[in-house]
């Protein structure tokens, strides 16, 4: 029955003559594992192919969903995360591959006529597979992928003359953006493909014209591709694979860092490990200020013009000498390559100030990874981080605010004008207490410098009689106010709030200073305090005259109405209201 269906599928397509013609190779000297390097290189890209294709049913080419996409990959698909990781260790092994296949064809002078021309396609191979890599590393738009490219079209635009205007083709403009993305992504799946395919077909097809080079010496009878050879190939490939895997399992899966974020210049940039070595050696002293073209430009142009001479070195140098001196060059290349790389990764080790930058990178990326469980904003995943106020609002807090205010007792340095603790202001909390202690090292007891404007809440609660009950209803009321909708007039706010126990005590013991919708006599307005509307207003405009106008320059705050969005602004309000995920309990 079997035969039956064998003869009839020989008569409509020949298969036999083509399994012959593939399998029956001539191999001198007989199968070697050392020539298994080719096809363990060919199934790798096979791996990468079918990865990349069931990879490119979910991945979205946007700057605003790229991100989006490689999470619900990573994360959400079932088995995505193991598909990813094997796109992402299956790339890294063919740079490997491609290095130890060139390393044995260089050995066995498979590069010598009349095998120039495959050299010549073997070189294609290997750049167009460090192109997949550069091109692969920036799709999901993360900041180690977008730092990391940047890094390596900038040395391409150090390219004498030609430079800016390559770069900028690259880029899809003058800046990295969605242009920058959807170019990579039609080079990574598009464009490098069809050359690597057409490239890898001409190699294999000369390859079979010349055959397998003859070792000079071998005990060993000649033999043919099936079944030893194919059985050494089948088992490396296996094996590469298997190494794939394991590294897929160890780690987890490919990583993700936080999305891109083009503002955060302090991100500790490095190129993939394979650029690694030419980034430690642009480091050298040598390479500094205008030199720096020779590091970027005439070093690995001079490496690549030796490597597609090396067929032509026959023609010059004797024999023996040539081939001595093309291993020479080339194994002093890999060897220069491979030290430069571990002096870089021993340089991050030893560098405090690039190891506590990858913690913060780190503690960015788990941040975004958590808040995208939560859900990703239709606006992009970019946003993730730039409204969440512990990542975002602790970050401005820090910038702009410690300078004078602490938090939690924290202050940067020495204080400009010490000014109040701002943990949990706005909340119900921190007005109640500062009703109880206006005058501590929290609030006003630190604004020494000012007694005379802002002595007016300390002098009150001296003399004041109130009582803990009454202040926890002023601390509701004001509470209530910080809830009112932002075209609410105060005068119809307090109609409906006028029987509130808080609202006649704020008569009784506020109303001679503060306002409720207009200046005070002597302290600022406080109506919708607590409120995000209130807070904008307060850091953009501390001077107006409903605020805090009535104090001299010296003793107010900046403004920062230039320096901070609105988003900025609601991601410091809320994170000092504790109002974020995964917050410590807090007083509201």
């Amino acid at each position: 029955m079997v035969k039956k269906w064998t003869d009839w599928l020989e008569a409509r397509t020949g298969y036999r003559a083509i399994l012959h013609e593939a399998l029956d190779e001539h191999i001198p000297g007989g199968a070697r594992w050392r020539y298994v390097f080719g096809s363990a290189l060919t199934s790798t890209f096979l791996i990468q192919a079918v990865t990349g294709l069931f990879l490119m049913t979910s991945y979205s080419p946007s700057s605003s969903t790229a991100w989006g996409s490689v999470y619900y990959i990573s994360h959400d698909l079932v088995g995505g995360w193991f598909l990813r990781g094997l796109h992402h260790f299956g790339a890294q092994a063919m740079v490997v591959l491609l290095v130890l296949h060139l390393l044995q064809v260089l050995v066995a002078g498979a590069y010598r006529a009349p095998r120039e021309i495959n050299w010549w396609f073997g070189m294609a191979l290997l750049f167009l597979t460090l192109g997949f890599s550069l091109t692969g590393y920036l799709l999901p738009w993360d900041q180690k992928g977008y730092w990391a490219t940047k890094v390596a079209t900038n040395i391409a635009g150090n390219t004498p003359l030609v430079g800016s205007y390559i770069q900028r083709i690259v880029l899809g403009g003058p800046e990295y953006g969605n242009q920058t993305l959807t170019r990579f992504y039609g080079l990574h799946v598009g464009v490098l493909p069809t050359l690597l395919v057409l490239c890898l077909a001409a190699h294999v097809a000369l390859f079979r014209k010349h055959g397998v080079t003859a070792p000079k010496r071998s005990k060993k009878p000649d033999g043919s591709f099936w079944p030893e050879q194919f059985f050494m190939d089948a088992v490396a490939s296996a094996a590469v694979l298997g190494v794939i895997i394991v590294l897929v399992l160890r780690e987890g899966g490919a990583n993700l860092d936080a999305p891109a974020d083009p503002a955060s210049g302090d991100y500790p940039a490095r190129p993939e490990w394979y650029f690694l070595s030419l980034f430690q050696l642009l480091k050298l002293p040598f390479f500094a200020g205008e030199r720096e073209v020779i590091g970027t430009m005439v070093v690995p142009g001079a490496i690549v013009t030796v490597l597609l001479l090396l067929p032509l070195f026959d023609k010059v140098f004797p024999r023996g000498l040539a081939h001595f001196l093309a291993c020479a060059l080339v194994f002093g290349v890999v060897g220069g390559a491979a030290y430069f790389t571990l002096d870089a990764v021993r340089d991050d080790a030893r560098n405090a100030q690039f190891q506590e930058a990858r913690r913060k990178a780190d503690r960015a990326r788990d941040r975004a990874l958590r808040l995208a469980a939560e859900g990703i904003p239709p606006d992009g995943a970019a946003y993730l981080l730039l409204r969440d106020p512990l990542h975002r609002g602790a970050a401005i807090l820090e910038a702009k605010c410690l300078g004078c205010h602490a938090f939690g007792g924290h202050r940067t340095g020495k204080p400009v004008l010490s000014a109040a603790d701002l943990k949990g202001y706005g909340t119900r909390d921190w007005a109640r207490r500062l009703l109880e202690n206006p005058d501590t090292p929290e609030f006003f007891g630190v604004l020494r410098k000012c007694d005379a404007s802002l002595a007016g809440m300390r002098t009150w609660k001296r003399g004041s009689k109130a009582t803990a009950r009454e202040l926890d209803h002023l601390a509701d009321f004001l509470a209530a106010m910080a809830a009112a909708p932002i075209d609410t007039p105060p005068a119809v706010w307090l109609e409906a709030h006028g029987k509130d126990p808080g609202a006649a005590l704020f008569e009784t013991h506020c109303a001679t200073c503060h306002g409720l919708g207009e200046a005070g006599a002597e302290g600022p307005n406080v109506y919708g305090w607590g409120s995000l509307s209130y807070f904008r207003r307060m850091v953009r405009d501390p001077g107006a005259d409903d605020l805090y106008g009535f104090v001299p320059k010296s003793c107010r705050m900046p403004s920062f109405a230039d320096e901070l969005t609105d988003d900025d602004l609601e991601a410091l309000h809320r994170y000092l209201r504790a109002d974020y995920v995964d917050a410590p309990a807090a007083g509201r």
